[in-house]
């Protein structure tokens, strides 16, 4: 049962980049620049810490969102938002001094911990974005996200820190994306 957990957590991630690129194309999704920027950049670490960790289940998911952050981050580039504001330039800071806490210790475990917190600070103008414009996000994009950690999470065969915390967070901050996205919209539209 768990290499079928593993095997649908592979395929709707690679299916979640996909429905990012093509929201972007067809301009139902104007990503943030600066999130766009850091997420492929935290990809690339995420990759090689669960890489050097020996990861088996979650590296599946962080490669499809390599490849597709890689994408849309090009994409943003004429069809998204923001990307050189005041928390834009926060953000980058406070990426970069995560950063360096992280590349400078060798314990892999700490290592994946700090990219989490990196990669959520990463996130914060989307957040903002998704507030103050919640018409500008695509709730499939962040929903199949959600599914894909919610399978990679079932997949596994030893429940440590380690293991879990990368699918948690992303199950987390997906999630979150989703709540924000239908629910601001709501609230939006009802007070029209």
């Amino acid at each position: 049962m768990k290499e079928i957990f593993l095997t649908l957590s592979i395929i709707v991630g690679f299916i979640s980049p996909l429905i990012g690129i093509s929201s972007v194309i067809w301009g139902s999704f104007r990503p943030q620049r600066m999130t766009r920027l850091l997420i492929f950049l935290l990809s690339l670490l995420f990759v090689g810490t669960l890489f050097s960790q020996g990861d088996k289940n979650g590296i599946y998911i962080a490669v499809a969102q390599l490849l597709g952050s890689f994408v849309i981050l090009l994409l943003s580039i004429r069809k998204g938002i923001g990307g050189w504001g005041r928390l834009d330039q926060i953000v980058l800071v406070l990426t970069i001094a995560s950063l360096v806490v992280w590349k400078t210790t060798n314990n892999p475990l700490l290592g994946l911990l700090m990219s989490i917190v990196t990669d959520f600070i990463g996130f914060v103008p989307t957040i903002a974005k998704t507030w103050q414009y919640p018409e500008t996000e695509e709730w499939k994009f962040y929903m199949s996200d959600v599914i894909s950690s919610t399978f990679s999470l079932l997949s596994l065969t030893t429940y440590s820190l380690g293991a879990t915390a990368f699918p948690a967070y992303i199950l987390f901050i997906n999630a979150l994306g989703v709540v924000l996205i239908l629910g601001r919209g709501w609230v939006l539209k009802r007070d029209m």
